[in-house]
């Protein structure tokens, strides 16, 4: 029991009527209250201090049980212990006789009879006695459940004590309906009847009951928050304490300030409290808990077949007794502590109850949904509906996991074949975004749907997407069709949705669009390699989940890019997506297609910075297939920009979002920027890695396959492989040919292979691809423009490639590419130093050493860096502007000789990189020397003599000066002392 505070000033007035009524001034009190507000303290606690003065004590409590017992009230009070031995046998004669009730629970008394009338005045005539001895003090507490014959003596003795020496304490229930009105009009007209109404506490009062138990510093911090949750109730304040100091009793130094999670003592004191109130009281509170708010009266009074004006009082009465709040419960944990005290069948059915008035006042699907879920079930074909509404708008807001219990119960439930098959799809796009493996279980259902004519155009769509991107092409080409007949054979217009689809797999998955079946250019280098074993059972998914229509907007723009070329139109217009799409299962195709749009469009700096707010609002809505994606398009953008750090980071990224396995034949994607990233930074173990993966068969067939080729072209290129590499590049370039997707700013094929064939000596050849790839729509852009002006440099006469490499040094920009800007600087400083300009080279290969290491930033501890980045072979790193002059070196500047450059003899079989490694060797200079002069490291050295030994057929290094025509250092030496 709670300590009594804040109650001075009623305990002030009792004790002034009991000195009134000691004086023989007989008096009546009436206290009233809310449940918990502490009228049983009160009585206690003031018929305690009166006994203490020598009163007489007659107590007595109703109970809802008893109130049909004739003279209850009256059995309590007059047997009770503290009554005088003597007074027992009189008051058992007056008592014997039975007082059978007429009237119906709750009623007013009725007029005495003569038997009630001569039991009254024997127990008058007892008082009278009693109070000869001192004065008389009569309590009853919980008048509200008193019986009827009780109520009856009472008024007969309220009536006939002004000058007795009894003081007559009644307690009840404070309610907004009187439950005795007749019996409280006859009490207030005595005059001397007192009502004293109990509040509940106020913050200073509570501050007082939390001081007391806690202390003053720790009632100052608990104060307004324990105030707030207890409502003032002395009853839920008390416990909340209890509550707070079972959990603390081990924790001296908690600093908490909200109310502790309610434990055993809250649940008991609310539980305690409804129980004692009105049925109608817990009835409502029971609806206020399934809804988790105050609805309507009506509705409330609908939903439990109570009237309009019961429910208004109940509402009333839980306010005033602190549970609720402004329609709320005061207390969070009321809610739960409230059903957890209803049977599970009487739960469900509440909430149905819940949910059908819900549903009938017009609220949102959600709310009623949420009620449906706690119910455990959907009976009726509306609530499969409202479920699936439900599910669509928590998936547009980004809110999967509810969105996945309403489908999975409206799943459960449902018998309508169409509906079916709708709710299934929703389910696939919504499992798509945790993993795409997940999502594929419900292909079959999907296909025996469409087959059967359930399935509807955009639902297709999505079995579409997650067949394709698990490269499951035979069954997408059966879906196909079965949809295209479908839409031809409809009496409604062309689909939008299946006219957009075919628009999006001619970049995505164009194999299916086209009479070549590409798997045979790619099988040699792709599957009979062993760098892409087969993937057994390549089941990922993919599950492009979209509600509405694949956005037509996003995907036109990428195709018009891809048909024409890129242009500042293309780049707003993709802008203009990103900024007016938000992130959702129905906008990712539209957000995907928009950032490959700028990425084509040489705008690598604007996708990244999208990405990063996409990967962000991906990470929020906890959706990791979003997060792999908009990775892997990060790698990309990172790679275009030259960051080769941030390439491998996305990359990684992107493959821990999801399983391998689940990322069907997109993972050539990420795949293709971690190996051309890793090739860059001379990671060639991680690249193999990489390369070494398994990747599924039909890789070759989508355009991640394009990526890939590429990718281990560049590799093949860098470890001087250029004759595998000129294989990879040609067969992505046919695959782009017949596909309609030979875009240079997609990817440059030609430049790779244009690569290969200068490694392989095919000047000619070189310079051809690059003129053509110059004539190709999206040249124009500076980035693909400046990258292939530098390759057609390396291809063309040393005279004419350094207006080449100035233009494409002009147009390449460190935001949008500064790998391909370090390179064209490095060309024109290894350029300037042939033609005898070492002022000019050592210039540019300080922006490009710059630049260099621009792209290298953040990608390891500088303890771990390689001394140089790797590059493809055939095209040196600019020299140290540290070293000698090129007069002073036994390599002079060349001398045009009809267009073509003189080398040593014997160095045509060598790549640039290898020669210059050669030529230092060979002039005696250590391992060591030429790594610091060539900026790389011994390792590298080691590996670039090796491949020079074996090209040559020589075994020493000191055969070196004979075959490639260097004076051997000792007589260099000589000649010098000569």
């Amino acid at each position: 029991m709670f300590q009594l505070v804040d109650r001075e000033a009623e305990l002030t007035a009792l004790d002034t009527l009991l000195a009134e009524a000691a004086a023989g001034r007989g008096g009546i009190a009436l206290v009233s209250g809310p449940t918990g507000s502490g009228k049983t303290r009160l009585l206690q606690t003031f018929c305690k201090q009166a006994e203490n003065s020598g009163a007489v004590m007659l107590t007595a409590v109703a109970s809802r049980a008893e109130c049909e017992l004739p003279l209850g009230v009256m059995d309590q009070l007059f047997r009770s212990e503290t009554l005088p031995a003597e007074f027992r046998d009189q008051v058992n004669e007056l008592l014997a006789e039975e007082f059978p009730t007429s009237h119906a629970k709750g009623a007013d008394p009725a007029p005495m009879n003569q038997p009630s009338i001569t039991v009254a005045h024997g127990l008058r005539s007892l008082l009278l006695e009693l109070g000869e001895r001192g004065p008389v003090v009569v309590s009853i507490d919980d008048l509200q459940y008193a019986d009827e014959p009780s109520l009856q003596m009472l008024l007969f003795l309220q009536r006939r004590m002004k000058a007795s020496r009894t003081l007559l304490l009644l307690a009840e229930l404070s309610t907004i309906r009187s439950p005795h009105p007749v019996f409280h009009a006859e009490l207030f007209r005595q005059p001397n009847c007192r009502k004293v109404r109990l509040e509940m506490l106020s913050p200073s009062g509570a501050h007082a009951m939390i001081a007391a138990r806690l202390g003053p510093a720790k009632a100052l911090e608990l104060t307004e928050a324990y105030q707030e949750a207890s409502g003032g109730s002395p009853l839920f304040l008390s416990a909340l304490l209890d509550d707070y100091e079972a959990v603390h009793r081990l924790q001296a130094a908690s600093h908490e300030s909200e109310p502790a999670v309610p434990q055993e003592a809250f649940r008991n004191a609310l539980t305690g409290c409804l129980y004692l109130a009105d049925p109608a009281d817990l009835k409502v509170a029971r609806a206020v808990a399934a809804t988790g708010k105050v609805m309507s009266p009506v509705s409330i009074g609908h939903m439990l077949g109570l009237n309009t004006a019961t429910v208004e009082h109940a509402i009333a009465s839980l306010t005033a007794t602190g549970v609720l709040n402004a329609g709320h419960f005061r207390h969070p944990a009321a809610r739960t502590v409230i059903l957890e005290q209803v049977a599970p069948e009487d739960r469900h059915e509440l909430h149905l109850r819940v949910a059908s008035a819900l549903h009938n006042e017009g609220v949102p699907p959600v709310l009623v949904a949420e009620q449906l879920v706690a119910a455990s079930r959907a009976p009726e074909e509306w609530m499969i509906n409202v479920l699936r509404d439900a599910a669509h708008a928590e998936l547009a807001a980004g809110r999967t996991g509810m969105a996945g219990e309403y489908l999975k119960l409206a799943l459960t439930d449902c018998t309508d074949s169409r509906q079916l098959a709708a709710l299934t799809a929703d389910r696939m796009r919504l499992d798509w975004q945790k993993s795409p493996l997940k999502a594929m279980r419900h292909a079959v259902r999907l296909k025996i749907a469409l087959r059967e004519g359930h399935l509807s155009g955009q639902d297709t769509g999505v079995l579409m997407r997650s067949l394709l991107w698990h490269g499951r092409y035979d069954e997408a080409r059966e879906t196909l069709a079965l949809w295209e007949a479908m839409d031809a054979t409809s009496d409604r217009p062309p689909s939008e949705e299946l006219a957009a689809f075919i628009n999006w797999m001619t970049y995505s998955h164009p194999s299916l669009l086209t009479r070549l079946s590409p798997s045979s250019e790619a099988d040699g280098p792709g599957r009979g390699s062993g760098s892409a074993g087969a993937w057994a059972g390549a089941e990922a998914r993919t599950g492009q989940d979209l509600v509405r229509p694949i956005g037509p907007q996003a995907v036109a723009v990428l195709s018009d890019l891809l048909d024409q070329g890129a242009s500042d139109e293309a780049v707003t217009s993709a802008e203009g997506v990103l900024h007016s799409v938000g992130l959702g299962v129905a906008t990712l195709e539209s957000l995907h297609a928009a950032l490959l749009t700028l990425i084509c469009a040489d705008r690598p700096d604007k996708a990244a910075s999208w990405c990063e707010e996409l990967l962000k609002e991906a990470t929020e809505q906890g959706a990791p297939t979003w997060q792999a994606v908009f990775a892997a398009v990060r790698a990309e953008a990172a790679f275009r920009q030259g960051d080769m750090a941030a390439a491998v980071q996305y990359g990684e990224e992107a493959l821990t979002r999801i399983p391998m396995a689940a990322w069907g034949v997109a993972i050539g994607g990420p795949l293709a920027n971690l190996i051309l990233a890793t090739t860059v930074l001379g990671q060639h173990e991680k690249a193999v890695k990489y390369i070494r993966l398994p990747v599924p068969d039909t890789l070759f067939d989508a355009r991640y396959g394009l990526h890939y080729l590429n990718a281990r072209g560049h590799f093949h290129l860098s470890t001087d492989r250029p004759a595998a590499a000129l294989a990879d590049f040609e067969s992505c370039g046919r695959l782009m040919s017949a596909w309609g997707l030979d875009l240079p700013s997609l990817i440059s094929w030609r430049g790779g292979a244009a690569e290969a064939a200068l490694a392989l000596g095919e000047k000619q050849r070189a310079r051809s691809l690059m003129e053509e790839q110059l004539t190709r729509p999206g040249t124009h852009q500076p980035r693909t423009r400046g990258a292939s002006l530098r390759l057609l440099a390396a291809a063309a006469d040393l005279k004419d490639r350094p207006a080449l490499l100035q233009d494409a040094v002009r147009l390449l920009k460190p935001d949008t590419g500064r790998f391909e800007l370090a390179r064209a600087l490095a060309d024109l400083s290894d350029t300037y130093w042939q033609l005898g300009d070492p002022a000019r080279a050592r210039g540019t290969a300080d922006q490009a050493a710059e630049m260099l290491q621009a792209c290298r930033t953040h990608a390891r501890p500088q303890s771990e860096q390689p001394s140089q980045l790797a590059r493809p072979a055939g095209l040196p790193w600019p020299q140290p502007p540290t070293g000698p002059s090129p007069s002073a070196t036994p390599r002079e500047p060349a001398k045009p000789a009809g267009g073509d450059e003189r080398k040593p003899a014997g160095a045509d079989v060598l790549t640039e990189a290898e020669r210059r490694v050669a030529e230092l060797a060979a002039m005696g200079a250590t391992n060591r020397a030429i790594g610091r002069k060539l900026y790389i490291t011994i390792s590298t050295v080691e590996q670039h003599l090796t491949r020079v030994y074996r090209k040559l057929g020589i075994s020493r290094r000191s055969a070196l000066a004979a075959r490639l025509n260097v004076e051997p250092p000792q007589a260099a030496a000589e000649a010098e002392s000569a």
